[in-house]
């Protein structure tokens, strides 16, 4: 077991750097934008999937103080199952450096995980609203009996507490109690990712800066969990050679349709 591994293990999160290298950040950004871009005219399949900034602020006013939901009907907060968005995704869903990164955390071997959800979270500049503070393993979207389940947080934009970054409580995971007043947020940059076990108690403040902050959420689990949850995504509980398949597929029909 390396260093990483025992701090994850220890700490219930872990900043991971370089996870994805300049290219395939950049196409992830293209894609990002292009979606947020639907989104905000009013694209059924987009909107069908997705979460506005009015629907969190009124539901929630406390986490957005001062804004007015009904201005941002069309201004995305989440956009649920992007691969049913965009195969496209499929490119940076299946990179060996994450697969191999979350094998490591989840002390497995790579054939043993399986791809669970992702979606994009933004907080935009000046409007974002905060995250509740909360424990992945509780959620009742996609979440497993044992727990045994990983979330990468892959930011496009540099994540800290100035844009409503990512705090975790170190420890949360396994002492419970361990008090809110001792989380902090780190800092991370786009291209790297904050990985927290399902356990961890995380959140975040509202976004009230000029810059933006979206990420990249993606959930992976084991083979050999039970579900407590499944959530009906496109290529959930896939294989990264699934998603391979899938990505290769996407490439040879663009080839045809061009």
């Amino acid at each position: 077991m390396n260093t990483r591994t025992v701090k994850f293990a220890s700490h219930g999160y872990s900043v991971i750097p370089r996870l994805i290298c300049e290219q395939e950040l950049a196409f992830t950004q293209e894609l990002v934008t292009d979606l947020v871009d639907r989104y905000r005219g009013s694209e059924p399949t987009a909107l069908s999937v997705g979460v506005a900034i009015s629907d969190v602020s009124r539901q929630h006013p406390q986490r957005n103080p001062d804004i007015e939901p009904d201005r941002w009907k069309l201004e995305p907060f989440i956009i649920g199952d992007l691969l049913a968005l965009d195969s496209r995704f499929a490119r940076l869903l299946s990179q060996q450096s994450i697969w191999t990164c979350v094998a490591e955390l989840l002390e497995c071997a790579p054939s043993d995980l399986r791809f669970h959800f992702c979606n994009l979270t933004r907080k935009p500049s000046e409007i974002g609203p905060a995250i509740g503070w909360h424990r992945d393993a509780e959620n009742k979207y996609f979440a497993s009996h044992d727990g045994r389940t990983l979330r990468l947080l892959i930011p496009l934009q540099f994540m800290s507490a100035r844009n409503g970054g990512t705090a975790v409580v170190p420890g949360s995971h396994i002492q419970i109690d361990t008090p809110i007043d001792a989380a902090f947020c780190p800092e991370v940059v786009p291209g790297a990712c904050l990985a927290l076990h399902s356990g961890t108690l995380h959140g975040g403040s509202p976004n009230r800066s000029e810059q933006e902050r979206d990420v990249i959420v993606i959930q992976f689990g084991v083979c050999s969990s039970t579900l407590r949850y499944q959530a009906n995504e496109t290529l959930s509980l896939s294989t990264r050679e699934d998603l391979l398949a899938f990505h290769q597929d996407t490439l040879e029909r663009r080839i045809v349709d061009f």
